[in-house]
């Protein structure tokens, strides 16, 4: 496996590489032949330039002036010539340093070639002056009224180019070398910046893993290495969290089944060898071990029901059923409580009020909301539920009086077991588990819910069930007719 260190070295390494062969494509092989390039291109359209200046002159005073300034400017030796090839101007440089002046076989071969070409004509020379220097000649025939028939040669000398590549290639060496060494250096600080942050995290994952979830990786800087570094402290807190709510749940389970398994296995234990004969007394122990055995029955369903719910196990079957009614057969199975413990519920909703969702499921976060309603409530012992609606959406609010819930506690109430104060458990109280399923069914319906409190006056849980979308009138008239 390849480290960052070394990964990091090729890529810097590869983009010198291409950074120094692009100096030397430029600067040292293709110098030369993009020079000539340039130098013939422009010889060529400075002779068409030339050639029109002279074909527009009607002063010869005038045009020689133009002919000496722009041969100066662009060091060249301009001639004109009849097509004998009698000279009849040179402009420019002095025709000491001119090759075709100094050699007559050239000339003449480049006039001949002027004369067979109805086109412009470049010669790139095979020969030197005395020099040394070698030279580009741009010619052409024309013909204008104040010459007549004439031809014209532009004579360019050319620039050292072989020293330029010389010098350039020891330079490039130079460069080549020192490139190579900052590029080394570059690469092993960038990646030292990189990897070290990146270890860190690495080491801090290993001991999570080892179990240690109180580790916490410092690491200060604002990029992506950083923000990762902030995820990874955050996984770490949220991973213990989950571990201590894990502990705690496991904890409250056993507790919670370890209670009504003493419960009936004492009192199968006292029927067994005191009370089997006694009637009366064995009847109470026996109404004992039922309670207790639906206790345990309830605890371990709603454990079950919670641990679906959040696997997606159960899904949701939407249905139009009416709440209002459904209401009031849930407040007719608490009228046990009303007479024998004195509870005051209350209800006011709608005669009717038809929603769209899982009647099953609704049913269940009614109970368990009321429940934990009835187990909270204050001495008065009063519960209140309300049920309002609107075009889209019904809001069923369940009140009690108890003490409320402190601010920073809100969120943590429907987690399992979650209790953010004792109370004294009424006989029945429910198994802790109420509102997490709550939670994950009115989740899994994507419905709004939530908690209203004021310590000291008590809170109100609410919920919202999507109301079914009411038919096309005016399709429904059209089906009609």
């Amino acid at each position: 496996m390849k480290s960052i260190k070394l990964k990091l070295w090729c890529s810097i390494m590869g983009i010198t590489a291409v950074v120094i062969l692009c100096f030397w494509l430029f600067q040292v092989i293709l110098l030369e032949d993009l020079y000539l390039i340039k130098k013939q291109n422009k010889i060529l359209s400075d002779t068409k330039s030339v050639a029109e200046t002279i074909n527009s002159s009607n002063d010869l005073q005038s045009l020689e002036y133009s002919l000496n300034s722009f041969a100066f400017q662009n060091n060249y030796c301009i001639e004109v010539t009849n097509l004998g090839g009698m000279t009849l101007g040179v402009f420019g440089i002095s025709s000491e340093n001119s090759i075709l002046r100094n050699h007559f076989k050239l000339r003449q071969q480049v006039l001949q070639n002027i004369l067979n070409s109805s086109q412009e004509y470049i010669l790139q020379d095979g020969y030197s002056s005395v020099y040394g220097n070698r030279f580009y000649v741009g010619s052409t025939s024309q013909k204008s009224q104040t010459l007549g028939n004439y031809l014209l040669l532009i004579e360019s000398e050319l620039a050292p180019v072989h020293e330029a590549v010389n010098t350039t290639k020891t330079q490039l060496i130079y460069l080549s070398i020192i490139l190579i060494v900052l590029s080394t250096f570059a690469a092993f600080m960038l990646s030292r910046t990189f990897t070290k942050p990146i270890l860190k995290i690495s080491q801090a994952a290993q001991q999570v893993a080892a179990g240690d979830l109180k580790v916490h990786v410092h690491i200060k800087s604002k990029d992506e290495i950083g923000k990762l570094s902030q995820d990874f402290n955050l996984m770490v807190r949220e991973i213990n969290k989950s571990s201590t709510l894990q502990k705690e749940l496991v904890a409250n389970v056993s507790h919670d089944i370890r209670t009504p398994l003493t419960m009936i296995k004492g009192y199968a234990e006292i029927i067994k060898d005191l009370t089997g004969d006694n009637k009366q007394k064995r009847e109470e122990q026996l109404d004992v071990i039922i309670e207790e055995s639906n206790r345990l029955n309830v605890l371990v369903n709603d454990i079950l029901d919670l641990s679906r719910l959040q696997a997606g196990q159960i899904t949701i079957q939407k249905t139009e059923f009416d709440l209002g009614v459904k209401l009031r057969d849930v407040m007719k199975r608490y009228r046990l409580l009303e007479i024998n413990e004195n509870f005051q519920f209350s209800l006011e909703a709608p005669e009717h009020c038809m929603v769209y969702a899982d009647e099953v499921k609704i049913e269940q976060v009614l109970y368990n909301i009321i429940n934990n309603a009835t187990n909270h409530t204050g001495e008065d012992k009063k519960v209140m539920i309300a049920l309002e609606e609107n075009e889209q959406w019904a809001t069923v609010k369940i009140s009690d009086t108890g003490a409320g819930i402190k601010q920073e506690d809100m969120p943590l109430i429907w987690d399992r077991y979650y209790k953010p104060y004792k109370k004294k458990d009424r006989k029945g109280m429910g198994t802790g588990l109420g509102l997490s399923i709550v939670k994950a069914i009115l989740s899994a319906h994507k419905y709004l819910f939530g908690v209203d409190s004021v310590l000291g006056k008590g809170s109100t849980f609410w919920f919202e069930i999507e109301k079914p979308a009411k038919p096309d009138v005016s399709h429904t008239k059209l089906l009609k007719k």
